[in-house]
């Protein structure tokens, strides 16, 4: 994971630097690569018209976190419906992050940890005027709390890095 943290600014459209675009997953730890990878599974079945996927269950079953593939629907479902742009969300086998895989990594990451300002790093555009809440904020926290509870902590730099997907659970195969 990239060290450099450069505090942003909430009505910047950029990023935090905790992760970066193009940045292959290999470089991750597990518990980003578990994350982009689900959300991205959901992404695709999203994109078929169903509303959550067998194969996401199992792995969150796998992991003793038997609700979590109800969580990433929700996350994914209140991405489409606040951001008024297509996301750049790509297939399972893709091999880098996207800047909109950044952006949710790097708030839920801040999420989970104390002491730091989840809504700095909060995409303005994915903020809900006039009152300045977000639809995407609830249904992130209660995943980073799952996550966390299940010990998948996003940022810990002594989780040693897979390659993607060979990280995943056997049964996700």
């Amino acid at each position: 994971m990239k060290t450099a943290e450069a505090k942003l600014d909430m009505f910047s459209a950029k990023p935090a630097q905790g992760y970066a675009p193009d940045q292959p997953l290999c470089e991750l730890g597990f518990a980003e690569q578990f994350l982009v990878w689900s959300l991205r599974v959901q992404w695709r079945v999203s994109d078929e018209g169903a509303e959550r996927s067998i194969l996401l269950q199992r792995a969150f079953d796998a992991l003793d976190l038997p609700g979590g593939a109800a969580m990433v629907a929700e996350l994914a479902g209140a991405l489409t419906r606040t951001v008024q742009r297509p996301l750049s969300i790509p297939c399972p086998r893709w091999r880098v992050l996207t800047s909109d895989e950044v952006r949710v990594l790097n708030f839920v990451a801040a999420l989970q940890r104390q002491g730091t300002n989840p809504r700095a790093t909060l995409d303005p555009a994915w903020v809900a005027a006039p009152c300045g809440a977000s639809p995407i904020w609830a249904p992130a926290q209660r995943l980073a709390l799952a996550l966390s509870a299940a010990g998948l902590v996003l940022g810990n730099t002594n989780a040693p890095a897979s390659p993607f997907p060979e990280a995943m659970p056997r049964i996700l195969h």
